[in-house]
């Protein structure tokens, strides 16, 4: 099964806009993906949101994928980049939005997450 997973920095700071940052939680995310047993097909991380699109078993639910992905990200992105906890108390926002897709709509789904950024890089709503 294929789900289209979108989640959101905590009250939509722009926390995500560092090349290095991305870089660092697109890593962490596909060990955390290996590590609980599911695969990330396309990510791709904005300044404010993040777009997955994972292929998981029918064992595991939504929740507790974003639970995986969302907690132990936070905990080792902070461990790595120590923070003012007054400044930035959390990373990511409580929500998610997860949409299930067929495989049909597979190509079309990996393509809009790939366009959320135009050819130099930059998220695409601030162009």
């Amino acid at each position: 099964m294929f789900y289209h997973y979108t989640f959101g920095t905590y009250k939509g700071k722009q926390l995500l806009e560092d090349k290095e940052l991305r870089a660092f939680l697109k890593t962490l995310f596909n060990e955390i993906a290996k590590e609980k047993g599911f695969e990330i097909i396309e990510c791709e991380i904005l300044t404010d949101h993040v777009h997955m699109l994972i292929e998981q078993g029918y064992q595991i639910t939504t929740s507790v994928v974003m639970k995986f992905i969302k907690g132990i990200s936070s905990r080792r992105l902070f461990q790595k980049y120590p923070t003012n906890r007054f400044e930035i108390r959390k990373l990511w926002g409580r929500s998610f939005n997860a949409r299930k897709i067929s495989n049909e709509q597979k190509e079309q789904v990996v393509q809009y997450i790939k366009s959320q950024r135009n050819k130099n890089g930059i998220d695409k709503r601030f162009v």
